[in-house]
């Protein structure tokens, strides 16, 4: 699952909804949306909507994944463009995705917007 997820992560929101169970719970980073909490593939995909609607040239960057048995932590980085300025921006951001279900499907995801929030959490 380790590898199918770095490569469903890296190809965009619908190839990576594939891992991820139809009735998902996602619980963003504080302050990146005004739900503390989104549900199902729909909810994904609002949270991944703030930076397609926000940003142009949007990149996702893995750093790393690692199965933690029980849960899966992913180090990331999102990089584009301001549409308002045209500045570069990098936001390096963390994922532990939990409740991993009998059929390699992913329960719930909690997003931190900084690697040490997401390490942190996972006790490392």
């Amino acid at each position: 699952m380790t590898r199918k997820t770095r490569e469903g992560f890296s190809a965009g929101i619908e190839a990576l909804l594939v891992f991820y169970a139809a009735d998902v719970v996602c619980y963003p980073a504080p302050g990146w949306v005004e739900d503390a909490v989104c549900h199902g593939h729909d909810g994904f995909r609002k949270l991944s909507a703030v930076w397609t609607e926000n940003f142009d040239e949007v990149a996702l960057e893995v750093h790393e994944v690692r199965d933690m048995h029980e849960r899966i932590l992913i180090l990331a980085e999102f990089t584009g463009r301001s549409k308002d300025s045209g500045a570069p921006v990098r936001q390096p951001f963390g994922v532990i995705n939990s409740d991993l279900r009998d059929d390699g499907k992913v329960g719930e995801v909690r997003f931190f917007l900084g690697w040490e929030q997401a390490l942190a959490a996972a006790g490392l």
